[in-house]
């Protein structure tokens, strides 16, 4: 009977720390939401973006 080889992965305790891209893909979410809430305000306002500055 033939066996499947598998790629022994290890674990380094020195690996680095992921919070800084999480922090930036939040942010990066967040600041999605609050272009497409702005969108869709404008659209059903019928208002233009100029009109946000006068």
């Amino acid at each position: 009977m033939a066996t499947i080889g598998t790629i022994a992965m290890d674990d380094d305790d020195e690996e680095a720390s992921d919070t800084i891209p999480t922090v930036m893909s939040i942010l990066a979410f967040v600041l999605s939401l609050a272009v497409l809430a702005l969108t869709v305000m404008f659209w059903i306002t019928e208002k233009e973006f100029g009109d946000l500055f006068k």
